[in-house]
């Protein structure tokens, strides 16, 4: 073989690889969905309760559930709360501090520290409170690190491997079935985009050395 038929041959060659990887980078990440259960935030442990009686500002603060579900409250003692819907605690505190206190209205809310994971700019745990939308919580991770991208896929893994469920921006997060272990995922629908531009330069500088060889040599 000549010279210039083996570097025309390589030259085909490396198109046709060039032109292969950026098809293959830009290929969609498929990612199976299942449908999203129906189910509100329960309480979990770890999730930090905050307590406020009206008029009773000694019965106020701030509490941990430990991690045998159980809730310590002045007043109350130890109460089991694992699973138990904000609505539901409220009713179950308000109950309890009725016994004792004419007219009592208490206000509870929760805060839980949630992993965002996946194209942000910041990954970790946040602190997330049951009113706050899925778009918030990615915003305090920095938001998208991949500027330009398409609409991003904002997914609930369960567990480390588990099903993932689509969410939307927009959504409470006291509508996300969560569990311990359980994440938010942030996927960039095609992981490659902001590489593809460099791809396609390094692919055209490759055709170019080559051509300048293969010419050199007639």
């Amino acid at each position: 073989m000549t010279v210039r038929a083996f570097m025309n041959l390589a030259l085909r060659r490396a198109g046709s690889a060039a032109f292969l990887l950026i098809a293959a980078c830009s290929t969609r990440v498929p990612v199976v969905l299942a449908p999203l259960p129906d189910r509100p935030w329960t309480l979990l442990p770890g999730d930090e309760v905050r307590v406020r009686v009206y008029r009773e500002p000694e019965l106020n603060g701030q509490w941990i559930v430990n991690g045998r579900g159980e809730l310590q409250l002045p007043g109350l003692g130890r109460m089991m709360v694992t699973g138990l819907t904000v609505d539901s605690l409220s009713q179950l505190i308000a109950s309890g501090y009725a016994r004792h206190i004419i007219d009592a209205i208490v206000d509870v809310g929760i805060v839980r520290t949630v992993p965002v994971l996946g194209d942000v700019r910041f990954p970790g745990a946040y602190s997330a409170e049951p009113t706050n939308t899925v778009q918030q919580l990615v915003a305090r991770a920095g938001g998208l690190v991949s500027a330009g991208v398409e609409t991003p896929m904002i997914l609930l893994q369960k567990g480390r491997e588990g099903t993932k469920y689509s969410l939307s921006p927009d959504q409470r997060l006291d509508r996300v079935p969560m569990d311990g272990g359980d994440a938010i995922l942030v996927v960039n629908p095609n992981p490659w985009a902001k590489r593809l531009d460099n791809l396609i330069k390094v692919s055209v500088l490759l055709t170019l050395v080559m051509q300048i060889i293969l010419f050199s040599r007639i």
